[in-house]
Formats: structure tokens, C-alpha cells, sequence
């Protein structure tokens, strides 16, 4: 079990794996019946969305509804619960709106690493038949941008790079204009990810329409920006 306090807001980790057993580890916890966040059972409040707590209704984890153990959209290769790191997005979203950047990466960093490491493996960013792939690599994109912005520091630019080249996915307007704003200010330049991306959708160019052709001109325009510093 783990614990994340960001704030007054408390976000608890535990294994699913040790919840199927039934272990008296996980017993002092219950399930908000409001946005279904995991408190103790000691919190009079949920720690999420600050409603009532009901200790007669809320039965403990290990007493209560099914947990699901499957891989959540983040793709992470462990037993925590889908809900589980549905908060840490959550949670990150917070601390990066309250400044407190080096938080936000301590909790997202193992899942973006993980993702990364699947694309680069040529395997689906998650398991799971429920999850929207777009939705999951567009918000993986905007966290590690926001990441970057904050704590000034490349290494997620290059990830952002690396995971569009490994997936060979066009990069969105957004997200390029967002690039061309911090190689500037974070003075990047490394631009050997960007070369490798740019050679990837190069090759896939012939299918391109004008908008992603224009698409492909700013890549190329980023490359100069990088290659002047």
C-alpha cells in the first residue's frame, strides 16, 4: 500500500493482488459511494470529492464490489486498480495547477516510462479492450508538454519525440506548436529524436493531404529551430 498526499487530498494505492486474497492489510479502507475514491475508514470525508463518507454502507474493499486487476489505460504492468490510477492523473492534474511540478512527475513518471516502453516494443499502449488508444497517447503527450514547461527539463521533450516515433503517429497541431514554444525556452538541442521522428513520417508522407503535409512543414521548421541552438 502506498500513500500520496497532495495538499489536503490523499490518494491510497493498494495491490489488488493482496485485495483477492483477502488480507487484513486492505481491511481499514472503504469506497466512496459518490466518485468511488478509496479512503480509511477513519476519513468522516472523501479525500476526492469531499462528500459524506457512509461508514454503514461503506464495506471495506475486500467485502465490497469486484476489483478490476487488468492493466489500466496508463498501461502500467501492475496489480493496482484502474480507479487507483485513474486518481494519480487526477492528483498530477492538481499538483501541476498548484505549481508543485516535481510531485506531478514522481507520480506520473513509472506510467509514462511504461508507456514509452511499449511503444517502443511495438505493443499496444494498453491491454485493455475499454480503453481509448487516442485519448491515452493525447493525454500522455499533454502531460509530459506540461512536464516540460514546468520543470524546464528536455528529457520529456524527448519523450514525447520518441513516442511519436515509435508509433509513427503525425503530431497533432497542438502539440507541435507546444514544441516549437519550449525548444526555445528550454534551449533544446538534441536533435537526433527529432531527426528519427521526422524520418518516419517522411516515409509515410505520400499519404499525407495538404493540412498534414503543412503538418510535416513545421516539424521541419522546429528541426532549424533545434539545430540553431
Amino acid at each position: 500500500m502506498d500513500r500520496v498526499y497532495i495538499g489536503s487530498q490523499e490518494l491510497v494505492l493498494i495491490d489488488a493482488a493482496k485485495l483477492k486474497e483477502g488480507t487484513k492489510e486492505t481491511a481499514g479502507y472503504i469506497v466512496c459511494e459518490s466518485c468511488g475514491a478509496i479512503s480509511g475508514v477513519a476519513k468522516r470525508r472523501c479525500g476526492e470529492c469531499g462528500k459524506r463518507l457512509n461508514s454503514t454502507a461503506g464495506k471495506t474493499l475486500v467485502e465490497g464490489s469486484k476489483v478490476d486487476s487488468s492493466s489500466h489505460a496508463w498501461g502500467a504492468e501492475d496489480t493496482r486498480t484502474a480507479r487507483a490510477l485513474d486518481v494519480i492523473g487526477g492528483i498530477a492534474s492538481k499538483a501541476i495547477a498548484m505549481g508543485r511540478y516535481e510531485e506531478a512527475e514522481r507520480m506520473l513518471l513509472p506510467h509514462l516510462e511504461v508507456l514509452l516502453e511499449r511503444a517502443l516494443k511495438d505493443r499496444p499502449l494498453s491491454d485493455s479492450e475499454r480503453d481509448d488508444p487516442d485519448a491515452l497517447f493525447l493525454g500522455a503527450t499533454d502531460y509530459a508538454l506540461q512536464l516540460s514547461k514546468g520543470l524546464q527539463d528536455t528529457k520529456w521533450i524527448d519523450w514525447v519525440f520518441r513516442i511519436h516515433a515509435a508509433t509513427g503517429r503525425l503530431m497533432s497541431a497542438e502539440t507541435i506548436e507546444a514544441l516549437h514554444s519550449l525548444v526555445r525556452t528550454t534551449h533544446y538541442s538534441k536533435p537526433q529524436h527529432l531527426r528519427h521522428y521526422l524520418s518516419t513520417i517522411q516515409g509515410q508522407s505520400s499519404d499525407y493531404g495538404a493540412s498534414e503535409r503543412f503538418l510535416v512543414r513545421r516539424l521541419e521548421g522546429l528541426e532549424q529551430v533545434v539545430a540553431a541552438h
